[in-house]
């Protein structure tokens, strides 16, 4: 979950496409070629409805994942130009449209979510006093949120248990066809039926058979085509996207903030995350690695924009950034369109006709059980001896791991039972949900030990339970549990550096590591916090080179 883990936490229904599809129909090519602007906007309004069903499907599948958070979009004049996104009738927002817009967008979500509403001055001042006092008005929206990381492994962890072999640190060496298994020669030798992967831990490779192969590589979609033919089209571009994170009380604990007129355009998201404040993202076209780099111009950047709305007592300089990382998303192109095609922020399915292999690309977090499902139903019209044995997805009805036994007040009955502070025992609740207590028996080990000797790091909700808990659930290195099983990373780059002796001597025990290895997950450890700023940029933080901050 290098990439998914990098995201702004939001599960939200395409309100940037829906608004961005009716700026369409205010400009000039609407009436020059009115058909192809129609078109692509009966699209966009499909894909936003299907953004709406999955949203409020995983809110309801995972209660413990996720939340409602409400979005202020301030007002700070009563007309706007140049108008946003290009869209004159945008230009009358402050005066009613932005408000009839949230409305429309509540209609198509079927009034499923708490309703849009406006804000006088004094009322977001008293739940945003972050904010400058030259604010008008608010119009509020509501989008879900989730912790992406927790939300990557429960889908991975629910699949297993509904039958799914899931594997971890494993790498696709050589995809096999048929005639390199001798399974025939013809029309369908090319087709893909193997695979070589590789075991990272313990170097072994492993040859499977199979029916068919999908690929669902995110922005690396390209690296996995390239194994059944090396000539392929690229379909992916990758887009950067940085975030940075700041102390918590720059933003209420409840109440996240939305800038819908950056000076570029873009739009940034000021939101309460893990008791810090995340903003972001950037939109930046990059090359593909698996360990993005922050830039300074782009922290930069977010800092200033975030400026505009905040008070003079609450500016935002460049060392309060505690963390700041870049993620990569995958901009999908269908290879088979024309080389000039946009790319597309909804998801591509395709089918090599060679290879018979299936590829998915593209698409967001809201709408991740979709594209499994087109996924499958595209492998389905091609397999017709799968195809025959499938039954209808059931998806939609199936709850993520966690869920049973989660309930309102699970976070007070853990602190109660277990004599934890409330805010661990809310860590524990929203990330695990029903399985908390599985974390908390771990705890009954270290029974005689003061509370806060429990604690992974002073100042945070993490236990080091979590971190013996996280080698069952087989996390095998320190910048899993550093980074996707707690979020210390992402919170305080500097804090991070300090956990890494604890959490190496936790895992060395658990899963009898060597010194070898222990000395080579600290350099691993330390490389990828490398790719992460905070107050310092990327690359420059105390203590990085040597035996970790004391």
């Amino acid at each position: 979950s290098g990439t998914s883990s990098r995201s702004t936490k939001l599960l939200w229904a395409g309100i940037r496409y829906l608004a961005g599809a009716f700026a369409t129909l205010f400009q000039k090519k609407s009436v020059t070629h009115p058909v192809t602007t129609l078109k692509g906007f009966y699209e966009t309004f499909k894909m936003v409805m299907g953004c709406q069903r999955e949203r409020n499907h995983l809110l309801s599948s995972a209660p413990h994942l996720t939340n409602w958070i409400p979005l202020a979009v301030p007002i700070d004049r009563w007309f706007i130009w140049p108008p946003p996104m290009k869209c004159p009738p945008a230009a009358l927002g402050p005066v009613g449209v932005y408000w009839a817009f949230f409305k429309f967008y509540d209609l198509l979500a079927k009034f499923s979510c708490p309703p849009s509403h406006a804000l006088s001055k004094s009322s977001l001042l008293r739940k945003f006093p972050q904010l400058h006092d030259r604010i008008k008005y608010a119009c509020v929206f509501y989008e879900g949120q989730h912790d992406d990381s927790r939300t990557n492994i429960a889908i991975a962890l629910t699949a297993a248990e509904h039958g799914a072999a899931v594997v971890n640190h494993t790498e696709v060496l050589k995809l096999l066809s048929a005639r390199d298994l001798s399974l025939g020669d013809g029309p369908n030798g090319d087709h893909i039926r193997g695979a070589v992967l590789k075991d990272r831990v313990t170097g072994e490779e492993i040859h499977l058979r199979c029916k068919s192969v999908v690929m669902c590589g995110g922005p690396f979609t390209d690296q996995l085509r390239s194994l059944e033919e090396p000539d392929v089209k690229p379909v992916v571009n990758g887009a950067a996207g940085t975030h940075i994170v700041l102390p918590g009380y720059l933003c209420p604990s409840d109440h996240g903030m939305v800038d819908m007129g950056t000076s570029d355009g873009r739009i940034l998201f000021y939101l309460p995350w893990e008791g810090h404040t995340l903003v972001g993202t950037t939109d930046v076209k990059c090359d593909v690695t698996d360990r993005p780099v922050p830039t300074e111009e782009e922290i930069n950047w977010i800092i200033t924009e975030t400026n505009n709305y905040l008070s003079d007592e609450c500016k935002v300089s460049r060392k309060d950034v505690l963390s700041a990382w870049s993620g990569i998303r995958p901009l999908a192109v269908d290879p088979h369109a024309d080389p000039n095609a946009p790319a597309s922020r909804d998801h591509v399915v395709s089918i090599n006709p060679k290879t018979n292999a299936v590829f998915v690309a593209g698409g967001k977090w809201t709408t991740y059980r979709e594209m499994a499902e087109d996924a499958i139903d595209k492998l389905l019209e091609i397999e017709s001896e799968l195809s025959g044995k499938a039954t209808p997805c059931r998806t939609l009805e199936v709850p993520l791991l966690g869920t049973e036994g989660y309930s309102r007040n699970l976070a007070r009955a853990l602190s109660k039972q277990y004599d934890l502070p409330i805010e661990v025992g809310d860590r524990l609740a929203r990330c695990y949900g029903g399985l908390a207590r599985d974390v908390c028996e771990l705890l009954e080990k270290s029974s005689n030990e003061p509370r806060e000797a429990l604690l992974l790091m002073p100042g945070y909700p993490y236990l080091k339970a979590e971190v013996v808990y996280a080698c069952y659930e087989h996390a095998r290195s320190v910048e899993d549990v550093l980074s996707r099983r707690t979020r210390l990373a992402y919170l305080n780059v500097e804090d991070a550096f300090k956990a890494i002796p604890v959490i190496t001597d936790i895992m060395s025990y658990e899963l009898g590591w060597s010194e070898e290895e222990k000395a080579k997950q600290i350099l691993n450890a330390k490389a990828f916090l490398n790719t992460f700023a905070g107050p310092s940029p990327a690359g420059a933080h105390q203590g990085a080179d040597g035996g970790g901050l004391d």
